[in-house]
């Protein structure tokens, strides 16, 4: 998926909007993580075969919706947390602010560890919310994302539907 992305973010005819769907999507993927339930108790390689193959044009752009809407929580909970790691001279760098995965945050100095739990813990439950929002189960979500992730064809639907969104 790297090499499609890098080869599509380099194509010189590419519009602003479709580089920063680019950019917003595969940002947020990377940054965020899985923020929500987890999947399924199926293995992962027959849950994702599954996914793929009944991802309806609805649920597509229910999926494109929540992304968008978490994006924005993302991006502010991420600047907070920025902001009070520099008052105690640390790098977000140095931590995962992800949902799934909060042991890093043991590595904050306990002076600003709760404001940065909270602030987790919010950017979480807001993503639930936007999921939820959008008619979508955290699990759904979860198939869908892991579909993104291996079926170029999934791909290019979620990335045409954030295009088609961002210019509305």
């Amino acid at each position: 998926m790297k090499n499609t992305l890098m080869k599509n973010v380099f194509k010189p005819r590419r519009s602003v909007a479709k580089l920063l769907t680019l950019g917003l999507l595969s940002g947020w993927l990377g940054a965020m993580g899985l923020p929500l339930a987890p999947t399924a108790d199926l293995p992962f390689a027959p849950q994702a075969a599954m996914a793929q193959s009944r991802i309806s044009n609805d649920e597509v752009t229910q999926y494109a919706r929540a992304v968008l809407a978490i994006d924005q929580y993302r991006n502010a909970a991420y600047t907070e947390i920025k902001d009070i790691l520099l008052t105690v001279e640390m790098d977000i760098s140095d931590i995962s602010v992800s949902c799934t995965d909060t042991q890093d945050v043991s590595e904050v100095p306990r002076s600003v560890r709760r404001d940065v739990r909270d602030i987790i813990a919010g950017y979480c439950n807001q993503s639930r919310k936007a999921v939820e929002d959008n008619d979508l189960s955290p699990r759904r979500f979860n198939e869908i994302t892991q579909a993104h992730g291996s079926d170029q064809t999934v791909f290019e639907r979620i990335q045409q539907e954030l295009i088609r969104l961002q210019q509305n």
